[in-house]
């Protein structure tokens, strides 16, 4: 028996799955994204499909999961930077929120077909609204921790507020870059930069400064 033979650990083979669930969802919408269409894609058998997710219902959540956790992670791990300072943190917070694999137009072809069926599920809606508070929380911590190095404190009432607009201009940036054919990563980036500067009247570093 050959030595190089490796069985995939159970998590591999999950994120496999979930992969080729969302190329079946990007490709043919989540009504046509079957149990069989899935094991066709990923090139292994219903059974095992169903031996890990138990029903489709099951499988289209945990891509709607990683779906989110592809759009918020890498904003996520930069409000939780360790020795930088709130102003650089923005400015990264922003770059990760409009540039790199967020960019992706295949990330937003998913993602608006999910939001598509969210007022359909009361499971995809629950899950809508955990991704989207937890995104807005940490908006509303960088922008908090922002205000306060300029020794501004402000109202959890206004606080809500800015992290409600930041996001909506971040949102609509994203939208717009995802589905413009000529994208300047780098122009849509400093648009965003511009407008939260004019929206928290504050003054961020140069993205060169802050090595983004």
């Amino acid at each position: 028996m050959s030595g190089s033979f490796r069985r995939a650990p159970d998590f591999e083979r999950r994120s496999d799955m979930i992969e080729a669930t969302l190329d079946c969802i990007a490709d043919l919408g989540i009504e046509a994204t079957t149990v069989r269409a899935v094991a066709a894609r990923a090139g292994i058998s219903n059974g095992l499909i169903r031996h890990h997710f138990e029903s489709k219902s099951n499988l289209i959540m945990a891509a709607y999961r990683h779906t989110i956790e592809l759009m918020i992670r890498p904003a996520l791990e930069v409000v939780a930077l360790p020795d930088t300072p709130p102003h650089k943190r923005m400015v990264k917070f922003v770059t990760a929120c409009l540039g790199g694999t967020v960019s992706d137009p295949r990330l937003l072809s998913v993602w608006a077909t999910f939001i598509s069926h969210v007022r359909l599920s009361p499971q995809l809606a629950q899950e809508h609204k955990n991704g989207y508070l937890t995104f807005r929380r940490a908006t509303e911590k960088i922008i908090d921790e922002t205000l306060l190095a300029d020794g501004r404190r402000i109202s959890g009432e206004e606080l809500e507020r800015l992290g409600i607009i930041v996001n909506a201009i971040i949102d609509g940036l994203w939208l717009e870059g995802c589905l413009m054919d000529d994208f300047d990563e780098d122009r849509l980036i400093d648009l965003g930069l511009r407008a939260i500067e004019s929206l928290l009247d504050i003054k961020l570093p140069d993205t060169a400064e802050t090595g983004t």
